[in-house]
């Protein structure tokens, strides 16, 4: 059977209604209009908190990707939910998230879209220096060199 792992986008759009649903409990607590939480009411929703071994593991591949720094707690968790279960059963990731998207193709996970169209390649992000150029590896929120601000630049 395969298992839905979804997003607070989904619950938002009200995608679909798979036979199978599990989140993380971030997202439930992000659900805060009225007509989101009547939806989440009806729907048979399991949710469940991933194992910290995973979450280390999809921080690890979101670094490798660059997309560390824009992913939320909550992202990372979905995807570490999605990981864990994929060992035992067939997950397909409802998110229109591409930094989602992007690491769960990097990990070789099925990805499906609520209102967007979704990605059509896999991308890299790098951190580069507003003033100097440089592209920054370490984890720091300025330039080492120059003390400049970083942003982020994706490289295919």
């Amino acid at each position: 059977m395969v298992v839905y792992v979804i997003d607070t986008s989904a619950i938002i759009f009200k995608k679909g209604f798979y036979k199978k649903m599990v989140t993380v409990p971030e997202v439930v607590e992000e659900v805060k209009d009225s007509n989101s939480s009547s939806y989440l009411s009806i729907i048979d929703l399991e949710v469940i908190e991933p194992d910290r071994k995973y979450i280390k593991n999809i921080e690890r591949v979101a670094r490798k990707t660059g997309d560390i720094y824009r992913l939320s707690e909550t992202d990372i968790k979905l995807l570490a939910l999605a990981s864990e279960l994929s060992e035992k059963e067939e997950v397909v990731l409802v998110t229109d998230d591409y930094s989602i998207q992007n690491v769960a193709r990097k990990i070789g996970f099925k990805t499906d879209s609520i209102i967007q169209k979704g990605i059509s390649s896999e991308y890299k992000w790098v951190r580069k220096c507003r003033g100097c150029k440089r592209v920054i590896k370490d984890d720091v929120d300025r330039c080492p060199v120059c003390g400049s601000e970083l942003y982020l630049v994706r490289v295919k």
